[in-house]
């Protein structure tokens, strides 16, 4: 079993833009592509080595019993990936698409890099779990706040078969894969995702999706509360309404011992 690798609490800087501390930086920048802007939070350690803010995934034990002795480091990578589910939350045309009545404003320009996600989980073995919101047509299993919306007698958000609950272009479900169905913001209320995960010797959580301060992160409270180790938030795979409120929630989660890596530097990652 890897050492697990102790995790650095950072507070919420009162500047989101930038904060310098002693011993860790914390850069912040906004890009633009294609005239989307988009955020990519930089987390860096000021350490000499200057290792990444996230651990490597837990093992099983190798092949080669007790662990002692050389291990062939493909054996060990695809122990890790088999051991880790990549979570694709709520990638829906009504949360992603501008005519969406649940229009997420910073979802659009996070699809690419979901869409990227996706490819690289297929591509070492990783177990992809869509998660979805598909509801009642009369809203029976809506939260009472969004009740409202499926009395006008037209289709409310993601109702079960409507066009709006369909994953957006790019996006698709293939044999193998796993689809959640869910009704409030966490993946793990009132579903048997954790019954599946457990089932399929998951203990490593890879997030992306919309939106920040709702569904993911009280997906990735309830999966830190059960002990899943360690949980990753790609942060420019995953968005909220702004830029400065999905940062303010990338901090909150990485004081919880969360990993925030971009796209490019998980993708980049070996196990």
């Amino acid at each position: 079993m890897a050492k697990p690798v102790a995790f650095t609490n950072a507070k919420p800087p009162s500047n989101l833009h930038s904060h310098r501390t002693t011993s860790q930086t914390h850069t912040v920048s906004f890009l633009n592509l294609n005239n989307l802007s988009f955020i990519s939070c930089a987390l860096t350690l000021g350490h000499k080595n200057k290792q990444p803010n996230w651990s490597k995934p837990s093992l099983v034990r190798s092949k080669s019993g007790l662990g002692l002795g050389p291990v062939d480091p493909l054996e060990m990578a695809a122990e890790a990936w088999n051991r880790t589910a990549l979570l694709v939350i709520d990638m829906q045309r009504d949360f992603i698409e501008n005519e969406g009545p649940m229009l997420v404003k910073g979802g659009k320009e996070i699809v690419p890099n979901v869409i990227k996600a996706v490819q690289v989980a297929r591509q070492r073995g990783i177990l992809i779990v869509w998660v979805v919101r598909e509801h009642d047509p009369l809203g029976r299993d809506v939260e009472l706040f969004r009740r409202h919306l499926y009395s006008t007698g037209e289709v409310g958000p993601t109702s079960k078969g409507s066009p709006g609950a369909e994953l957006v272009d790019g996006l698709v479900i293939r044999e193998g894969d796993y689809k959640l169905v869910k009704t409030r913001f966490s993946a793990f209320f009132a579903t048997h995702l954790h019954s599946v995960l457990q089932g399929a010797g998951i203990n490593n959580l890879v997030i992306t999706g919309v939106q920040t301060p709702n569904c993911i992160r009280q997906t990735v409270y309830d999966a830190v509360a059960l002990d899943y180790q360690p949980v990753t938030v790609i942060v420019d795979a995953t968005a909220a309404a702004t830029p400065d409120i999905h940062l303010a929630n990338v901090f909150d989660m990485k004081n919880i011992g969360v990993a925030t890596p971009t796209l490019q530097e998980w993708t980049d990652f070996k196990a």
